[in-house]
């Protein structure tokens, strides 16, 4: 596999695509890596952070799903309005996965 993937985009957006490769300078392969590259990025903290704010996972494997620091997840929940939810057991959970480390 070559690492190419090919997507037919809507026009409109290949021309937004296109205005912002030529303002930025770079081409539009370029552009568009840095674009999914940080889009990725924000489904990974969004899709954490559900995940913690239902309970499936600890703060510390969301921010490891995440990609980010415990500290960082940490300040993203009063961004969030998510309350910090922590106990007994999930502490457990966090120390044997520290140890794991």
């Amino acid at each position: 596999m070559s690492g190419e993937v090919m997507a037919q985009l809507p026009e409109e957006l290949m021309k937004e695509i296109e205005y912002w490769a030529e303002r930025e300078k770079v081409d539009k392969s370029t552009l568009l890596t840095k674009i999914m590259e940080e889009g990725l990025n924000v489904w990974k903290m969004n899709k954490a952070l559900e995940m913690y704010r239902l309970q499936k996972v600890t703060l510390w494997k969301a921010a490891e799903i995440a990609g980010v620091s415990l500290a960082e997840m940490l300040a993203e929940l009063p961004k969030r309005k998510i309350i910090f939810q922590y106990d007994l057991d999930e502490l457990r959970e966090d120390l044997e996965y520290a140890r794991s480390k």
